[in-house]
């Protein structure tokens, strides 16, 4: 007997929770993300031919964790969306060519770096705390761990009085393998990806522990900007 759309639907939520535990929380993943995806746009299909089997918002991509504070982003951080297919990017090209009038575009493109969204907080010049995207409103405070990133400025000459700067947090291949060969030499399963490292080391509980691990960040946009009249002068 074939299943009903309802049951696909719930097969489907239990799948996708169950993916995303591993993704954001353990940080152990077994599916890609194209197969992940894949399986979210089955859903969105399903349950918009299906509205009344619908069920609550799953919170994809939240990456909130217990064990740390939270704080709320000043400015909403949202997150890319993503198309594994040329039809949607040229389609998504006509919406803006159309929405901004007619007039011509310019696209420019540059390389994603696959780590952790992180949003970094500057008071009256001062670094005061990095809080990961959370749900885009909401995060975990993570200022312990990347405060031992040394790319991050504690102060910044000139800087408003209060100041986001957003980035990415990533683990250089070098320290991803310097950190294998050490698991390697005392006989430990080897870590998977940088990727998943990266986000593990940003999320441990145990400082002593995060002193072993070197990450990078790499900034690339701002979020608030008090007062707003500073914003021109950061562009």
């Amino acid at each position: 007997m074939p299943e009903s759309p309802r049951d696909q639907i719930l097969r489907l939520r239990a799948a996708i929770q169950r993916h995303e535990e591993l993704y954001r929380k353990k940080h152990a993943p077994e599916i890609s993300d194209f197969e992940f995806d894949k399986l979210v746009d089955q859903l969105a299909d399903l349950e918009r031919a299906n509205p009344n089997d619908a069920g609550p918002d799953l919170g994809i991509g939240d990456d909130k964790s217990e064990g740390f504070k939270q704080a709320d982003h000043k400015a909403p951080m949202l997150s890319l969306d993503n198309t594994y297919d040329e039809a949607d990017f040229r389609a998504f090209g006509d919406r803006l060519y159309k929405a901004l009038g007619g007039t011509g575009l310019e696209f420019i493109v540059e390389p994603k770096v696959d780590g952790v969204a992180v949003s970094l907080t500057f008071e009256k010049g001062q670094f005061v705390r990095a809080v990961t995207r959370g749900n885009g409103a909401r995060g975990d405070d993570v200022t312990a761990n990347v405060s031992l990133i040394r790319e991050i400025p504690r102060t910044l000459k000139g800087a408003p009085d209060l100041l986001e700067v957003r980035g990415e947090i990533y683990m250089a291949l070098a320290e991803f393998q310097r950190l294998n060969q050490l698991r390697e030499a005392e006989g430990e399963p080897l870590y998977a990806n940088p990727r998943n490292l990266a986000a593990g080391t940003v999320k441990l509980l145990d400082g002593e522990e995060a002193r072993k691990r070197r990450l990078s960040i790499v900034c690339y946009g701002l979020g608030a900007c008090e007062p707003t009249s500073a914003f021109d002068s950061l562009k």
